[in-house]
């Protein structure tokens, strides 16, 4: 079985490894990071690791006016990596799917339903910055413990995982888009259902048409799987991307209501942490390689800089660039 992921970034370089070793624990057998415009050491810690077998790093150029996400969506797809997978995800480096059902590997995810599906969105559980104010460099999912509560105004937003990508027109970040309408006309027949984690086939929406963003009411719920969104991390990190354009919207969506509204920090959640032992064989092993290693702090002191400049300072005087940079 082909399991495929699909990334698309830009200067996320501190994390990567972790996001990367998080697919892998869960049973991806293809993670695919699409890169533009990078001014990290993103690309190389990308290349070292695709020369370990670990990740397919395509570099898109995006065309000027384009819509960035949707290019370098449309570049993955004609990956035979993409193309020939027997289930696709879209994911972004802040998103992680934790899945509760048996050992929390895709096959406990998509196996054990009477009929089979095309596709399965899956909930986002928002995560706060619980106050944070700086970026420090570990790890995202263990960082962050406190979520919104369910029932909360993003915690219907979804990302999906499906079969045959060949069938639709475009991938997309929620769910893709517009199924061929030679394929649509099986709609409802066996195989030919969209459903949620819990088996519950989604009605009043198909996907003949614009991507599944939200699930409805009745059937958002994290008891099956969720996906874990650090969407803020922390207020410095935010700050960076503020008067900067979203490569999905096209637009500056970064204004202190989006922060507001993300930052949801009611209720505690460590479900992720009880694949603790089997993240860190992974992770471990990826950063014992001495190039990744390298690499990965590289990103880090960039990063810094990044931060640092935007607060109007020098980065060779920040602890954290000075650290990152004697490692790299």
């Amino acid at each position: 079985m082909r399991y495929t992921v699909v990334c698309s970034v830009k200067d996320e370089g501190p994390f990567l490894v972790e996001w990367v070793a998080w697919q892998r624990m869960l049973g991806f057998t293809d993670v695919v990071v699409v890169t533009n415009d990078c001014t990290d050491a993103s690309p190389a810690l990308l290349d070292a690791m695709a020369a370990r077998g670990w990740v397919t790093h395509l570099v898109c150029d995006v065309p000027s006016g384009a819509r960035i996400t949707g290019t370098k969506l449309a570049a993955a797809k004609a990956l035979p990596q993409v193309a020939g997978a027997d289930w696709v995800m879209v994911c972004d480096v802040d998103e992680f799917l934790n899945i509760h059902r048996g050992a929390g590997r895709l096959e406990d995810l998509l196996g054990g339903f009477d009929e089979p599906f095309l596709g399965m969105s899956i909930p986002w559980r928002v995560f706060g910055t619980m106050g944070r104010q700086h970026w420090e460099d570990g790890l995202q999912h263990r960082l962050h413990r406190m979520a919104a509560a369910e029932g909360g105004k993003l915690s219907g937003w979804v990302k999906s995982i499906h079969r045959h990508p060949g069938w639709f027109a475009r991938l997309g970040e929620h769910s893709p888009k517009k199924l061929r309408p030679f394929r649509m006309r099986d709609w409802g027949l066996a195989g030919m259902r969209w459903i949620n984690p819990a088996g519950m086939e989604l009605t009043g929406w198909t996907p003949e048409g614009e991507s599944l963003r939200v699930l409805p009411q009745g059937m958002r719920g994290y008891g099956v799987a969720q996906i874990n969104h650090f969407m803020l991390r922390n207020a410095e990190s935010f700050a960076l991307k503020r008067g900067t354009l979203s490569p999905v919207a096209g637009r500056d969506r970064y204004t202190d209501e989006y922060y507001e509204g993300a930052d949801r920090n009611e209720v505690e959640d460590v479900t992720i942490l009880r694949h603790a032992a089997a993240f860190d064989a992974v992770y471990g092993q990826m950063m014992a390689d001495a190039a990744v290693a390298r690499l990965h702090h590289r990103a880090c002191a960039d990063y810094v800089a990044r931060l640092v400049a935007k607060a109007g300072g020098d980065p060779r005087d920040d602890p954290r660039w000075l650290a990152h940079s004697e490692r790299s």
